[in-house]
């Protein structure tokens, strides 16, 4: 990554660049590849027949090539791996959301969300484990005390949605008013908001994200996990026709040109 350029300041004084960073040494550079190797056996395990039950710290090792005790200098045990397994994959469905969005043009907020929920589904027909795993029940399963990782996860994804929202709010849609939500929604409403970074946006408008997730959340849950496949095959249909009600919903033309 190419250093930052800091803005030029007010003063009259030249801008700076940040200095390049460290150069490591080869026990660093050897200890971080060793960590990316790891995570990537891991993901392969998990993503392969043996499935997460059968995810170990002596199965990754075998994979890597180092003896179960060479990890533990670099992972505390099995939970850490997962752990950092997991925002390595939100990390990568983010960048997979991010691409679809940059790809639309600017402005059009329906194009966006019709392209990132579109571009969510695909990612988690052709991911099942990892989906499983980050969105499912294997996170709670395999780390019941993830409240604090499950936090960063909602972070992150949501920080992805918040701007698009910020735009809807901008643009005068309908949307309830605090007092019109059951006062325990409301609150849980504002408790994600928050720590999904959105704390300008407006109550309303944080309910109309969180309830247009609950139903794209469902039908991703029948694509990856086959319900109802005798009927909806590859569930694209079910999904085009999900969207276009939520655009309707927001007040935008729900077929926008998506490229």
């Amino acid at each position: 990554m190419s250093p930052a350029v800091r803005e030029r300041p007010t003063t009259g004084q030249p801008a700076t660049v940040d200095a390049d960073p460290p150069v490591q040494s080869r026990r660093e550079r050897l200890r971080d590849e060793l960590h990316r190797e790891v995570l990537d056996a891991a993901r392969h395990q998990l993503a392969g027949q043996h499935g997460l039950s059968k995810l170990t710290m002596a199965a990754i090792a075998k994979e890597v090539g180092v003896t179960p005790p060479a990890l533990y200098r670099h992972f505390e045990n099995r939970q850490d791996v997962i752990a950092q397994l997991c925002e390595l994959i939100v990390e990568e469905v983010l960048d997979t959301l991010g691409a679809a969005v940059a790809r639309q043009e600017p402005g059009d907020v329906g194009a966006a969300l019709v392209a990132s929920t579109r571009a969510s589904l695909d990612w988690a027909v052709r991911n099942p484990a990892e989906f499983d795993l980050v969105i499912g029940s294997g996170i709670s399963a395999e780390l019941p005390e993830s409240r604090d990782l499950q936090r960063r996860m909602a972070e992150m994804i949501g920080g992805h949605y918040v701007p698009l929202f910020r735009e809807l709010a901008a643009s005068g849609i309908p949307f309830p008013a605090d007092d019109e939500l059951d006062p325990e929604l409301a609150g849980q409403v504002r408790t994600y908001r928050d720590a999904v970074g959105g704390q300008d946006l407006p109550l309303g408008i944080a309910h109309l994200m969180v309830t247009s997730w609950r139903q794209v959340y469902g039908l991703q849950c029948m694509a990856v996990y086959g319900h109802q496949e005798f009927a909806f095959g590859d569930h694209v249909a079910l999904h085009e026709d999900l969207v276009s009600s939520l655009l309707v919903r927001f007040g935008l033309d729900p077929h926008p040109t998506v490229r």
